[in-house]
């Protein structure tokens, strides 16, 4: 994994993950419990976010659509590899995957991450979907 910073942000009010060290006036032990929760909150949303795209897929009998939800997903596995170095989980199970939920997940990824180039990503993701 690379080497991330969480950092408050005054304007949101939140705790954000940054790509730089900037100076904060919080305790160390507060950005360490906001790290301990933050990143697995980040890979659970991302992992999530996959899944439901994969039910979707399912549900899809469009062509170009499914062509669309294929670069969704690959967008998707980027996001995760670039940040985690790891695969996604294969998805377990069957559940229904809907397209507000997977616009819900991908704006709270996008307030939780703030680095430019990961943001960028979101940010396909979130124009792939509404544009579905």
């Amino acid at each position: 994994m690379h080497k991330f910073f969480c950092n408050y942000n005054p304007l949101t009010q939140r705790y954000e993950l940054t790509s730089g060290m900037r100076n904060n006036i919080f305790k160390s032990n507060a950005i360490i419990q906001a790290e301990n929760t933050l990143i697995p909150k980040i890979r659970q949303d991302i992992q999530d976010l996959y899944e439901n795209i994969v039910f979707l897929k399912e549900s899809e009998k469009d062509d170009e659509k499914l062509n669309l939800l294929d670069e969704i997903e690959l967008l998707i596995s980027n996001l995760y590899y670039s940040l985690f170095e790891s695969p996604l989980d294969l998805v377990k199970g069957q559940k229904d995957g809907s397209k507000d939920k997977c616009l819900a997940l991908i704006n709270n990824l996008m307030e939780e991450i703030n680095i430019p180039e990961y943001n960028r990503l979101c940010y396909l993701i979130k124009n792939n979907l509404e544009s579905l």
